[in-house]
């Protein structure tokens, strides 16, 4: 008979569903879920808001986005950084996470590939992008590499293919090179962007974790931290390129240096549930961590009902001072 345990859900992105979700499936495997934000047991949460200040139950941070967890404020997480602490925390990258960790274990049964596939290949270079609101280092090198060949966008995000890509594998498969950055070059940062490439077949041009080469093989791809600077990046996409024998030779070589296990996070949190409950608690709890959780409630009272609102006013009688009305359209 399987145990009853009662979780909550608190600052997921949008349109998350917390009775049916990546972390329900993993938990109904082993436990009966009530989903409560009433009094419940533990409380899995992600880095959109500070709403998991308000629980004082055993805390579980996890998150896709590249922010370092705060161990004052959760008594367990799962990130991307490179630490060691305890029995609080394990390292358990994107492209490991639910869904992409079929891409990442097929990876094991790529194929090998032949001079036929390279001739087969109908473009140079692709680059899917659709969130513009990262690092401009993503434009640098789409412009960099677009210099010495045209480098297709099918992405929201500089797209010059008349429209985005419905599907982003097969639209990589038909390119030799294809353009992989994370939204911010951190150590240990690394999520589906460079499996998504190795998946496709293609050879990525990767900008991002500079640690990436202690998950991935480097003779695998070409890694942007191994440069001085993008002029150096083109030069080696321009030898690859030229060279068909050297080309084909990187992109049969094994991606990936030791394969991880996609289980664990699911083992983590089992771990984490089955312990004795009132020892299961790590987070300090002090004057101070309740004095820091209620300075950030403050802060978002201020900024949800005061700060917000008096932007927004601001906004509007600037468009209004430029002769805009607020439907955007131009006064004479």
């Amino acid at each position: 008979m399987k145990r009853t345990i009662r979780v909550a859900f608190a600052d997921q992105k949008r349109g998350f569903n917390p009775q049916e979700n990546e972390y329900t499936e993993l938990l109904r495997k082993h436990y009966d879920l009530i989903i409560t934000d009433q009094d419940p047991e533990y409380l899995i949460y992600s880095v959109f808001g500070t709403d998991h200040l308000n629980y004082d139950c055993v805390r579980i941070f996890y998150t896709g986005e590249c922010l370092t967890p705060d161990f004052n404020e959760c008594d367990y997480a799962a990130g991307f950084d490179r630490i060691e602490f305890g029995d609080r925390y394990i390292r358990f990258p994107y492209y490991l996470y639910h869904g992409y960790e079929t891409e990442y274990l097929s990876l094991k049964d790529r194929p090998v590939y032949t001079m036929d596939d390279v001739k087969a290949k109908e473009g140079f270079c692709s680059f899917v992008v659709s969130n513009c609101f990262a690092q401009d280092k993503r434009a640098e090198l789409f412009h960099k590499i677009s210099e010495y060949k045209e480098v297709a966008s099918g992405g929201r995000y500089l797209n010059n293919i008349g429209g985005a890509v419905k599907d982003k594998l097969a639209f990589t498969k038909k390119y030799k090179f294809a353009i992989a950055c994370e939204n911010a070059c951190y150590k240990g940062y690394t999520t589906e962007k460079i499996v998504d490439v190795f998946v496709a077949g293609a050879v990525p041009i990767y900008f991002g974790d500079p640690d990436a080469v202690k998950d991935f093989n480097p003779k695998a791809f070409i890694h942007c931290a191994d440069y001085e600077d993008f002029d150096a990046v083109l030069e080696k996409v321009k030898e690859l390129d030229q060279d068909d024998e050297q080309y084909l030779a990187m992109l049969n070589e094994p991606p990936v240096l030791e394969w991880q296990d996609p289980d664990a996070f699911e083992k983590f949190l089992c771990e984490i549930i089955d312990r004795d409950y009132a020892s299961a608690f790590r987070r300090p709890i002090s004057m101070y961590t309740k004095a820091n959780d209620a300075m950030i409630r403050r802060h978002q009272f201020f900024e949800k009902h005061i700060y917000k609102p008096a932007k927004m006013v601001k906004n509007q009688l600037t468009r209004l001072g430029n002769g805009t009305f607020l439907t955007g359209k131009r006064t004479k």
